[in-house]
């Protein structure tokens, strides 16, 4: 048994040293042969052992690739003068929205020289504030984060997740605001716990995780249950309050009314093909009341909380660019036609609302930036909230009957700074002010839209240098995403300045499958719709070159996760149309995407394989299954975490493999498997400064920029 080990370990260690003294041969990855059936379709899939992430083999493959993607990387001229700028834009002080809670105010920073951000407490606006959790002291190696937090109604105590490896597994304590000491609770990390709500006098919280009695498998995500948590009690004493007998892979949150009366359960089901969640309610004040329903099998989202005993409800129910409802809490289990539509479905997309005395501030999305308005609690529009440029909000914070609230406000050009509105003057000051280290009117921000194939118009925005030539010679990187209602609005990226001030042209485009023109815009570009998503990028692509922004040899795409798919399905359907292309954590294999960590989560976006009718529309995009031999590729980088718990690394292993296998070019195809990071990559400043000089140094490099 022994001599096995110290065997592998052995070879291990001269593969290492071969690797090195003749890093350029790209590494030979074994294929074993694998078919499987899936519905009368037969699917090879040779590469399916490098899904053994933990193995010892599969672990000698990824240090073989790391070593041969440092072997390019490390020698790219443009590295070190990437590396340098950036840490320069990252000596810069990061700041972040405060929340306050009884005259309170918690919130991170970052000072520059620090890895990770700082929480802080302050015992009144203008008071000094004083550390409660310094992420920089939690591990040598920066790897553990804090993953959450939330503090009790009184701000008495403070429940907050730590992520060993910056995934989603985390364990939940608390610690008392007063000494900054942590009580003996501890939550841990054993079936993905997070945290839900505190309850009225701060004596235990509602939480969420695996129920302990569900079947023994790999689907550590699945079976929650909402359990309650009394302070001073050990996890094991803890009881379910709600989920017994749902599908295994709802999704629960809960919430309670700031009088403590009310509790709130929010399910998130991923059985059906659309988006949806269910609303029980609890009153609290019934020692023996029972949940009763609000919402159940509506094919929409219900984003419910309360205010002075009234629930608040974000809807998309019969309202594809919602709408904000209401209904007395002791009436919601009435139905529907109690309801009363406080601000009705617009022309833009309503995202948020923040509920503060008498005010009701709406969030909306107009031609892909935030507006943010004041309405009185019957919807009468008291006025629009006047804000720096075009930009992007980032998070409204204020207490219920508070006086004042916050809000974070970024562009591309712009870095995120935080704003107070008090109450009385209506006046809107600059509360927190963060340095970009660049300056403003040295760049050009250009919103433009093109045509689809199926004649659709679809927005993207342009970042340039002033003074920007349209010769179609300009590097130019384009990122996407495309997906899960996610909308990609303007944001400050100290990562891309360097790109942006060595002549690059940065663009992102607004493809359906986002949230940025409501349900309709999501769904177009979903399930058997999914290829909506890669035209519009491919058409984005092909705009920039016929409008001379760049030209195929000077043009690189970049996503991440769902974008991860976006570029590994566009590589493979137009590896013409770029010079190089970065695939970030992705999800590659459509056909088993849904068979590791929380991907059944995925399936009303994607549809999956146990859907016969799914798998020819799945297959006939899936990067993996879509690798041709013999065909010419770009230059490609993929980039993974081996402790990514959402996507599983898998998926870049196996289609890395392939990409190898079948390449016909010159052109190198690199993996970068990040150590003990999740699915954001690394945590740390110093660690994600790495991981960016890796990425922009090998566009650097492929697109011919000198540095």
């Amino acid at each position: 048994m022994y001599s096995g080990v110290w065997i592998a370990v052995g070879l291990i260690a001269v593969f290492a040293i071969f690797v090195n003294k003749n890093s350029r041969f790209m590494p030979k990855t074994k294929k074993v042969e694998v078919v499987d059936d899936i519905h009368g379709t037969k699917v090879a899939d040779p590469y399916r052992w490098l899904e053994e992430n933990t193995s010892i083999e599969v672990q000698t493959w990824v240090d073989q690739q790391n070593l041969y993607t440092r072997s390019f990387l490390d020698k790219v001229e443009a590295r070190d003068a990437i590396k340098k700028r950036m840490r320069e834009l990252f000596s810069l002080d990061t700041v972040a929205v405060p929340y306050p809670k009884n005259n309170r105010y918690f919130f991170i920073e970052r000072k520059g020289g620090q890895d990770l951000g700082v929480l802080y407490v302050q015992d009144g606006l203008k008071a000094l504030p004083r550390v409660l959790i310094d992420q920089n002291t939690l591990s040598p190696d920066k790897k553990t984060v804090l993953s959450e937090w939330s503090p009790s109604e009184d701000g008495r105590f403070l429940a907050y997740g730590l992520s060993r490896a910056a995934n989603d597994r985390n364990s939940i304590r608390i610690l008392d605001v007063s000494t900054g000491e942590d009580l003996s609770d501890e939550i841990p990390e054993t079936g993905y716990p997070s945290f839900g709500a505190w309850s009225h006098d701060g004596s235990g919280f509602w939480y969420v995780r695996r129920d302990p009695n569900a079947p023994e498998n790999s689907e550590e995500k699945f079976y929650k249950r909402i359990f309650y948590h009394k302070l001073g009690d050990g996890p094991e004493n803890d009881t379910v309050v709600f989920g017994d007998g749902r599908e295994k892979t709802d999704y629960l949150s809960v919430q309670t009314s700031k009088d403590g009366r009310w509790l709130l359960v929010s399910v998130y089901v991923t059985t059906g093909e659309k988006p949806r969640n269910e609303l029980y309610l609890k009153d609290l004040s019934d020692p023996i009341g029972k949940f009763i329903t609000i919402v159940e099998g509506k094919d929409a989202i219900f984003g419910a909380t309360f205010h002075r005993g009234i629930l608040y409800l974000l809807t998309n129910y019969e309202a594809p660019n919602w709408k904000i409802m209401s209904v007395p809490a002791e009436k919601a289990t009435e139905g529907l036609s109690r309801w009363t539509t406080v601000i009705p479905e617009g022309r833009s997309v309503i995202e948020t609302f923040q509920l503060v005395r008498d005010s009701l501030f709406v969030q909306t999305l107009e031609n892909v930036h935030s507006v943010l308005r004041e309405y009185h609690l019957s919807g009468f529009l008291r006025g629009e909230i006047q804000l720096p440029s075009l930009g992007t909000i980032s998070g409204i914070t204020g207490e219920e009957e508070g006086n004042e609230i916050f809000f974070g406000f970024t562009s591309y050009v712009i870095p995120h700074n935080v704003y107070h509105l008090e109450f009385g003057s209506g006046a809107v000051s600059l509360f927190k002010k963060a340095e970009g280290g660049i300056r403003e009117d040295d760049f050009k921000v250009e919103q433009k839209w093109y045509v689809s194939k199926d004649g659709t118009k679809i927005p993207m925005f342009i970042v340039s240098k002033k003074g920007l030539k349209l010769s179609g010679k300009n590097p130019t990187m384009l990122y996407g995403y495309g997906g899960f209602n996610v909308s990609i609005t303007p944001d400050f990226s100290k990562t891309t300045i360097p790109f942006l001030e060595s002549g690059g042209v940065y663009v992102e485009a607004n493809l359906r499958g986002g949230s940025e023109f409501g349900e309709k815009w999501y769904e177009a570009g979903t399930r058997k719709n999914k290829q909506n998503v890669f035209d519009d990028f491919i058409a984005a692509a092909e705009f920039l070159v016929s409008e001379k922004y760049t030209s195929k040899n000077k043009l690189a795409i970049f996503g991440w996760s769902n974008g991860g798919l976006l570029t590994g399905a566009c590589l493979t359907q137009r590896p013409d149309l770029y010079k190089a292309v970065v695939i970030g954590n992705p999800v590659l294999d459509m056909l088993r995407y849904h068979l590791f960590d929380g991907g059944r989560l995925w399936i009303p976006d994607y549809g999956s394989a146990e859907e016969a009718d799914m798998v020819p529309y799945l297959l006939s995009y899936s990067p993996y299954h879509n690798i041709k031999d013999g065909t010419k590729y770009p230059s490609t980088l993929i980039l993974t975490s081996d402790s990514d718990d959402r996507v599983h690394p898998g998926q870049a292993y196996k289609t890395a493999a392939r990409f190898q296998e079948a390449n016909a070019s010159r052109n190198p195809i690199l993996l970068r498997v990040e150590t003990k990071a999740g699915h954001g990559g690394a945590a740390a400043i110093s660690a994600t400064i790495e991981q960016y000089a890796d990425i922009w140094s090998f566009v650097f490099w492929q697109l011919g920029i000198k540095n």
